[in-house]
């Protein structure tokens, strides 16, 4: 459960430019070493595609939690909150990715924004969109990203986080002149399939109050991110969002699908494995950093979450 490290908000939104103002497209590539390994819950206004090119990953999107396997992918729209996680029992989990504004499809103040991408990027139901071969339109997308992958790979510009491993795709680049257009293009024409087959998408249930209920979790995560190595009880995580330990569970459940104290002892796992790898403290030193009162108990957590003791860890 190493989690990568990417600036946020205390709201959880990505302190990060996507591509230039020129060309509003970056590439990534989300390279998750070993099971466990995590990119953190965040959300940003932008536009994302994502495919998983090795591997097998779990994807938190919204409300939902899925698990993808090599050669498929996912839409994620604007503000999604999500994360992912490498589920493979073995072995690294690569995931290349696109992050672009909408406005890389078309302007603004465009009939063609107003028409064909407000209609998808303004509906609250669509949170996501899930990408396999099983229909036309969908190998199609997946078709075009591999090419936009390709391109991007090649000739698009080293984002935020720095090099990216190299991947191997089917689509060759081409001539790097023109290939922004061509990558444009191919965008264009993935959002074309997503449009056109709207009504084939599945769309997440509505939930009430769903606005008011992502800032209750975004508190009450932040406030367990600031505060696990402190000794913190359910009723403090409650009174982070000015809420009851009841209504804080039903969040936690209806959100992330598990308890707030079960969320509190996998993110002191995941800090200890962060200290394990950089620092030489004592095993029994880490325990306490993170919050655990007992070493035994904490090697007892460490390895039902990921089959290893912290020793084993720190010598891998």
């Amino acid at each position: 459960m190493e989690e990568f490290h990417m600036p946020l908000k205390e709201n959880f939104q990505e302190l990060v430019q996507h591509g230039n103002a020129g060309f509003p497209i970056q590439y990534y590539v989300n390279s998750l070493h070993i099971t466990g390994n995590n990119v953190p819950m965040h959300w940003h206004p932008n536009l994302e595609f994502f495919v998983v090119h090795s591997g097998k990953v779990k994807i938190h999107a919204g409300n939902s939690i899925m698990v993808l396997e090599q050669g498929q992918g996912i839409f994620l729209n604007a503000n999604c909150l999500h994360s992912y996680e490498n589920m493979a029992e073995e072995g690294e989990c690569c995931c290349p990715n696109v992050v672009f504004q909408p406005e890389f499809i078309a302007p603004v103040n465009s009939v063609i924004n107003k028409q064909y991408v407000m209609p998808l990027t303004l509906n609250s139901r669509l949170p996501y969109v899930l990408l396999d071969k099983g229909s036309d339109w969908g190998r199609s997308v997946l078709e075009r990203l591999d090419r936009v992958f390709s391109m991007m790979q090649e000739y698009g510009e080293i984002g935020r986080y720095g090099e990216v491993p190299r991947l191997s795709f089917k689509s060759t680049p081409g001539e790097r002149e023109c290939f922004e257009i061509r990558v444009m293009c191919e965008i264009s024409q993935a959002w074309s399939e997503l449009y056109r087959h709207r009504g084939e998408l599945e769309l997440a249930p509505a939930v009430k109050n769903e606005h008011v209920l992502q800032i209750r979790m975004q508190k009450m995560i932040g406030f367990i991110q600031s505060h696990y190595a402190e000794d913190v009880s359910l009723q403090d995580i409650a009174n982070s969002a000015s809420i009851s330990r009841s209504e804080a569970s039903r969040c936690f459940q209806s959100y992330l699908h598990t308890s707030p104290v079960n969320y509190l002892l996998k993110y002191r796992v995941e800090r200890s494995m962060q200290l394990l790898r950089d620092s030489n403290m004592t095993v029994e030193a880490v325990a306490l950093e993170c919050g655990f009162s007992s070493s035994a108990y904490f090697c007892k957590l460490f390895r039902a979450h990921t089959g290893m003791t912290p020793k084993q860890y720190r010598s891998s």
